[in-house]
Formats: structure tokens, sequence, C-alpha cells
């Protein structure tokens, strides 16, 4: 099998350095060069044509920021930015996304010695190797201020083409149509090419009169910040979920970075618990948060699995079909990439598979039956 052939692009030799080591020791990439700011970074992308790029977002001459919109409009490539844990990098970060990046890493984390590095090294290797078919489309260059209440932010799904798979084991397919149905909480998951998948649905909701959780994988640090920017685009208050508290109607509840969200009820009515356990490599974790949902809402519940890595998610929604819950994933052209929804859908569990453009519709069919 080729090489994946990625250019590295760091202000720093060191990181330079190290990355390339990183990358090059999985056996699966070859760096076939590097940049150490973002003017280098356009001109190689141009004449090496790499099939991905790491690219740092603060760096000399032009930031990652300035040179990704040059790329995207130029010469669409998978980017993956090498973000700083901190409240400006998820902001930076969240706004490379909206510029076309198809995912991000810490970096703190990629190049610190602590044990966990490991596991951060080989998710970095994991994004890049789940980029390299990745359609990126030219597309206009988006605003660098996040959107107002009430405003929508553009949004240009890049699918990503998928090797042939041996489809999923297929179970009795049920019926349902698209109506009205009794629901008292709607939980949606997603991961790489979330946070842009996240924004255009809560953008479109109207209020449902049901609490909304939502799992996207992301870091302490980022979830505060994503928290706000959904909250500004979307008609339900979005927050960051607190352990303990008591689920109201039109909230949206992000579960925090490096923590588990599920929801458990007494008499005041639903609640959420976050908690350090149990240890998953995707934390907050999809299938975590969907298992809770099945065992205390049952039918009730509504749960939307959108694009992302791997198959987070696949477990806890058999739970929801197992107890009679409504499950839409997104389509494979719409997702950034199709992994988190390609086994609910080959596996026959999903009640309904749409564009990511229609899921705000289904959604409010499915709880208000408009």
């Amino acid at each position: 099998m080729d090489k994946m052939k990625v250019l590295v692009v760091d202000d720093s030799l060191i990181a330079r350095k190290y990355l390339s080591r990183i990358l090059e020791e999985s056996g699966k990439i070859e760096v076939i060069g590097t940049a150490n700011n973002g003017e280098e970074a356009v001109e190689k992308i141009k004449s090496l044509k790499p099939d991905a790029v790491t690219m740092d977002i603060e760096m000399p001459k032009m930031n990652g920021l300035e040179a990704l919109k040059i790329v995207m409009k130029e010469n669409p490539t998978p980017v993956i930015m090498i973000s700083t844990l901190t409240t400006d990098g998820a902001k930076e970060t969240l706004e490379a996304l909206r510029l076309g990046a198809i995912d991000y890493i810490a970096k703190d984390d990629v190049l610190s010695f602590k044990t966990t590095a490991r596991e951060s090294r080989q998710l970095l290797i994991d994004k890049i190797l789940s980029a390299k078919d990745a359609r990126v489309s030219r597309k206009r260059v988006a605003s660098q201020t996040t959107a107002k209440k009430e405003e929508r932010i553009p949004f240009a799904p890049q699918g990503i083409k998928e090797k042939t798979q041996k489809p999923e084991p297929t179970i009795p397919k049920r019926t349902r149509k698209l109506e009205k149905m009794d629901i008292k909480l709607v939980a949606i998951a997603a991961s790489t090419g979330g946070p842009v998948a996240l924004e255009k649905v809560f953008s479109k909701l109207p209020l449902l009169g049901v609490p909304v959780l939502i799992v996207q994988h992301m870091p302490k640090t980022f979830t505060g910040v994503f928290a706000k920017s959904l909250d500004r685009v979307s008609t339900l208050t979005i927050k960051e979920a607190e352990n303990g508290e008591v689920l109201k109607p039109n909230v949206g509840y992000l579960a925090p970075g490096g923590m588990q969200m599920s929801v458990a009820k007494k008499a005041q009515g639903y609640y959420v618990n976050i908690t350090k356990e149990p240890k998953t490599i995707y934390t907050p974790n999809a299938d975590f948060m969907f298992e809770s949902v099945a065992k205390t809402l049952g039918s009730k519940a509504l749960c939307v699995i959108m694009t992302g890595m791997g198959d987070d998610g696949f477990k806890g929604l058999e739970e929801v079909y197992k107890n009679r819950g409504v499950i839409i994933a997104q389509d494979k052209d719409s997702c950034v990439v199709w992994g988190m929804p390609r086994k609910p859908t080959q596996s026959g569990i999903a009640d309904f598979v749409v564009p990511l453009e229609e899921i705000p519709s289904y959604i409010s069919k499915i709880v208000l039956g408009r």
C-alpha cells in the first residue's frame, strides 16, 4: 500500500522534526516536506501536492488561518490543525474548521513526554490516515467572526470517499413514518467535522420543548468556547453541562471535554451525571451517553449520530434500538468522515438516514410534528 504523503507546517524546528518522526515511524506516512510559515506552506502545497497537511496556527509572515484561506481557495487539501490548549487556541481552531480544515489535535498532547502522549500521537496518525481520500472543495472565505444569535454560518460539507468495506450484518428493519412521536429528550453525537455540522444543525432548529444532550469529541479547554459558539447561532440556550443539574426544555447541554456525560431520572425530572469514568479512547463518549439515554428514556428518546471518525456511538445506539428509541444517522455524502454513522446505517438500526441539511427538519417533525 502506498504511503500517505504529508506536509508538516510549524514555525518550530523542533516541532517539525518531532512531528515528522512521529508520522514516519507509523510506517504508513511519508513526510514529503516541511514549512516554517504560512507563505512557505502555500507554495509547497502547490508544488508538492501532499495528500494531507498538518498546520500550526501561530506562525510568522503568514499564520495558519491566513494560509488555510488561500489553500482552500486555490489548492483544496485536507488540513489538520495542530492547536494549543488555550481559550484563544480553541477560538482559532473553531475558525479553522469553518474555513475548511477537516480536523485538529492539541499540540501540547502530541509533543508532551507524558504517558498519555502515546495515545495522542496514535490519534494524530489515525486522523491523518482518515483524511487520505478527503474531497475538499474550493470555498468562499468565511467570516473571521462568530455569527451572532439568529445568524446563520455558511457551511460547505466535505465528503470523504470511503474504501470498500464489508457491510455490517443487518437486523430486521423496522419501518417508521416521519411523524410526531412522544419524545422527551434529544441526544446528538459527533466527532470529526462535528463542530461545523453541529453549528449548522443548531442554527436551524426551532424551540423543541425538550432538553438536548450533545457529545462532541473535544478537549476540556475547547468545550466551553464551543458551547458559547453554538449558543450564538441557536434559538435554544446552549451551555456546558454541570454535574447534577436538572434538564430543562429548550436547553442544550454540551458534555465537558475529558469527562463522561449520562442522564438519569429522579423526582424533579431528568438530570445529568458528569464523571471521569469510565476511561475511553474518546472522552466524552457517545456510547456512554446513548446507553444511559436508552436505559432512562427508552422509546421517548430521539438520538442523532453525525459525522465522525471511528465507530463511537454504535454500541450505545444498539441499546437505543432495543429500547424502541428513534435513531437518525447523517448520510455518507454529507459527512466529513463517514465513520460514526456507518455502522448504524449499514446494520439497519437507523430509522432515518438523511443529509446534514435535513437533520433539523427531521428532528422538528419527530419532536413537534412540524
